[in-house]
Formats: C-alpha cells, sequence, structure tokens
C-alpha cells in the first residue's frame, strides 16, 4: 500500500477560522494562534460546516478493490480510480490478506484415500491466483473483451485511486475507518491518510485517537 498526500487547500486552518469568524463577526479578536482556540470551539461545539471549505487530496495505491468498494460508500467525495474496463491486469496484482499469510498449514481430509493431507493455505491462495489471471490472459487471447474478460478477477485485485474529501468529511472517515470494527486493509490506510494530514491541520484533526494496531 502507497499513500500520499498530493494535494490540499493552503492555510486551511486561517481559512477555517475566518470562515467561522464571519460568522461570528469576531474578527477583533483575530491574533497570533487564535485559529486554534476557535477551531477547539467548533469542534466541541459540533459547528463542523465552515471545515467544509478545506479539503485535501491523496493518492493511494497497491490496494484491493475489496477497500476502494468500502471507500466510494464515502458519497461526500470525488474519486478518480484506475479502470478494470479500460486497463489490462494482464499482470498478478492482487492483496493477500494478513491472516491468510500468516496462517501456515490446513489439514485436509481425503475421503478417496482416507488419508490426511496438509497443505499450506498461502501457498494455495497464491496458486489459486494464478490461476485466475492464467484465465483472464486467455480469455483475453480469445478476443473477450477486456470489459467481460474483468468478470472473473477478484476483490484482491490491485488498484489505484485518487481520491478528495472536505475537511468536515475526512473526519467523519477517520471516525469510522480508523475504529477497530473496520476491516485491516481500509483501517491501515486511514491511519496513514491521519498521520499525513496531521502535517498541515494538526488543530482540525488532532483530536481524533486511535490504537495503532501490530499490523499497521
Amino acid at each position: 500500500m502507497k499513500v500520499e498526500l498530493i494535494a490540499f487547500t493552503p492555510d486551511s486552518e486561517l481559512l477555517i477560522e475566518d470562515a467561522a469568524r464571519i460568522c461570528y463577526d469576531s474578527f477583533d479578536k483575530k491574533g497570533p494562534g487564535s485559529h486554534i482556540r476557535i477551531i477547539d470551539h467548533l469542534l466541541r461545539s459540533g459547528h463542523e460546516s465552515v471545515l467544509e471549505h478545506a479539503s485535501v487530496t491523496y493518492r493511494v495505491g497497491g490496494v484491493s478493490r475489496a477497500l476502494t468498494h468500502q471507500l466510494v460508500r464515502h458519497r461526500i467525495a470525488s474519486y478518480s480510480q484506475r479502470s478494470q474496463r479500460y486497463v489490462k491486469e494482464t499482470e498478478p496484482q492482487y492483496v493477500t490478506p494478513p491472516s491468510i499469510k500468516n496462517y501456515g498449514e490446513v489439514e485436509n481430509h481425503s475421503t478417496e484415500t482416507g488419508d490426511d493431507l496438509s497443505y499450506d493455505l498461502n501457498d494455495a491462495y497464491e496458486g489459486f491466483m494464478e490461476h485466475v489471471w492464467s484465465f483472464y490472459n486467455t480469455m483475453l487471447k480469445a478476443g473477450i473483451k477486456g470489459e467481460d474478460a474483468r468478470f472473473v478477477l477478484p476483490n484482491a485485485c490491485c488498484s489505484e485511486i485518487i481520491m478528495t474529501m472536505n475537511y468536515r468529511e475526512l473526519r467523519h472517515f477517520f471516525k469510522l475507518r480508523t475504529s477497530s470494527h473496520a476491516q485491516w486493509e481500509i483501517r491501515n490506510m486511514a491511519e496513514e491518510m491521519w498521520r499525513q494530514v496531521m502535517t498541515i491541520a494538526p488543530a482540525v484533526f488532532g483530536d481524533i485517537a486511535f490504537e495503532v494496531r501490530k499490523e499497521a
């Protein structure tokens, strides 16, 4: 996974302060560090609409389609995703969940021989992926359009996406996706997104705390 913050509203916290002071007609109270105090007041009072004036854009690669299916449920955002219709996925590129990668051997009872056989779950997963891509390429060579051949590609298939969110929606996203109940891959992404946006807007996002997991 690669997460890169590629664009953001300049002086975003100062912009949020000006938007808030328009509401309260309180420019006479503006001074050094006053944006920190007023943003703290906005967050504690629930007056978060002024956060919508600032936005941030990320580029994320090396993530699964299972992640992007979850991501686009956050509707107050803009997305541009690598197309499986127009871009051929000829080389196997996929995400392996840690639970599979670290599982080890699986016991499998054979009804034909009566023997107990074992195999490595991760090896079987990789073999399955190789088979899927082999069949996908076979269909392409047979003249099947990419938009139809892609039907066999798994949720594990790697994707790349650019997304833009305003600060209010980004706070909502962080609260949901850094939760211990969030799926591991999108949580890893959300945690890294949070770390990067903290470098430009710590007053807006500093109150969002989470426990970083061992695999993060």
